[in-house]
């Protein structure tokens, strides 16, 4: 059973009733985690765009907290130029001004990790956009905003895509081809996940950009809306947006993926099969191992997995700057290690189903568990950017079968030991012993 606060005119009556029918603490959090691991239409909104809760600011059941109020810009603030921004009709309304640079709206608070949904529509001749993780400072050419833009554009254009506004440094996104996913009449419902330098986008559910951002980008900022400086001649336009809302991301939040069913030959290679697999990133750092210096980058990898009825196939694709086998002990080298807990107990020693098996970009196999190696099997190929590891796991599959899972991948940028450490889901180095931070995976059928 739950309740809802808001709706409740009486506060006293309430609590009385609550406490006799003991449903405190009971509403249940949409565990969106989820989602954000498969590239697949989603809509977070009802129809009246507030995901069954009311449009007051504060936390909802679902987790998320509205960013704007529908009635005035409590909690907002404008930096640079001099567009203007209103409420109307429970919307902000902001409207170009002849002579401005870009105009922003910021939110009073920052944010590092987090899931933001909101609605824009926006006039024929303007583009806009939405800042997130940016900044302002004084000490950068004279508090001009700057920090990764998720791009508002009439199609066929480059909606979605991540920019780095302010910089110089231009498109984040490397390639922009998702096209007639932004409507060009009408509102827009715009999802943006930002876990760690894994950013993803939705546009009326359809997934625009799922990339790793380069190291030089913001990680912790505000969120601002945008109001394009225009040309002589040309205007006013508006934009507007409703429905903003934010969850924040805890850093120990558990992290759940899918495994395809299918049985890809294990030759290090991204075969057709693999194409269009949820994909996950490790992108929380071991901290306990992270000790690169200076222009040392950390190794990180983008995984899928497929299962058959006796299988579970892995694919890593790493980026690493300098692949290195010097060290003595092989968890030291580099290399990608995956974690497996067969019977979903989560148990903080390893029983006999849990496992550790690692490859490295030589082909080296090991296993830090009492699992001997017939249990696995996997190939390497070495690309341009670092290396492949795709693996084949014994394991019995079956739709809607769930197991503790993780990959972590080291790195020794060079000096002979491993510095640094990128997990997919448990930050802690007690992976190789200790199954109860693992990550959820779940077999599906898939598309």
């Amino acid at each position: 059973m739950s309740v809802s606060i808001n709706k409740l005119k009486n506060a006293a009556l309430f609590a009385i009733v609550a406490m006799l029918l003991g449903v405190f603490g009971t509403s249940p959090f949409l565990n969106s985690n989820l989602m954000a691991q498969i590239a697949v239409p989603v809509t977070l909104l009802s129809e009246n765009g507030n995901a069954g809760g009311d449009s007051t600011v504060g936390a909802q059941d679902d987790g998320f907290v509205d960013l704007f109020n529908g009635k005035n810009l409590d909690g907002w603030e404008q930096k640079n130029g001099t567009a203007t921004y209103k409420v109307v009709d429970g919307a902000i309304l902001g409207r170009t001004a002849k002579g401005s640079p870009n105009s922003f709206l910021c939110t009073e608070k920052e944010y590092g990790d987090f899931e933001l949904v909101f609605e824009v529509k926006v006039d024929k001749g303007l583009n806009s956009g939405v800042q997130i993780r940016s900044l302002s400072k004084p000490d950068y050419k004279e508090g001009r905003v700057h920090g990764p833009q998720v791009e508002i554009e009439w199609d066929p254009g480059e909606s979605g895509y991540i920019y780095s506004e302010g910089t110089k440094r231009g498109w984040v996104s490397p390639t922009r081809t998702q096209k007639n996913v932004f409507k060009n009449e009408g509102w827009n419902k715009y999802r943006v996940l930002a876990d760690g330098p894994r950013i993803q986008t939705w546009i009326n559910g359809t997934c625009v950009e799922d990339i790793e951002m380069p190291a030089i980008e913001s990680t912790k900022g505000f969120i601002g809306l945008q109001v394009h400086g225009i040309k002589k001649n040309v205007g006013p336009f508006e934009v507007q947006w409703k429905n903003i809302r934010i969850r924040e991301i805890s850093s120990n939040e558990r992290r759940e993926m899918k495994a395809f069913k299918g049985t890809p030959k294990v030759d290090g290679k991204v075969d057709d099969l693999w194409l269009g697999v949820p994909r996950v990133l490790t992108s929380r750092s071991v901290e306990e191992i992270d000790e690169l210096s200076g222009d040392q980058k950390a190794s990180t990898a983008w995984v899928r997995c497929l299962w058959d009825e006796g299988h579970l196939y892995c694919l890593a694709e790493v980026t690493d700057d300098a692949i290195s086998s010097a060290a003595g002990d092989e968890w030291d080298r580099d290399g990608v290690e995956f974690f497996v807990d067969r019977n979903f107990a989560r148990t903080s020693s390893y029983d006999d189903d849990d496992a550790q098996y690692r490859t490295e970009p030589d082909g080296n196999e090991s296993t830090g568990s009492e699992n001997d190696l017939s249990t696995y099997k996997s190939a390497v190929t070495k690309t341009k950017n670092g290396y492949i590891v795709e693996v084949c796991i014994d394991l019995k599959g079956e739709v809607g079968k769930k197991i503790g899972f993780d990959v972590q991948v080291n790195n020794d940028p060079g000096d002979g030991r491993r510095m640094s450490a990128m997990k997919w889901n448990d930050a802690s180095n007690d992976t190789y012993f200790d199954m109860s931070g693992a990550g959820t995976l779940e077999m599906v059928e898939g598309n």
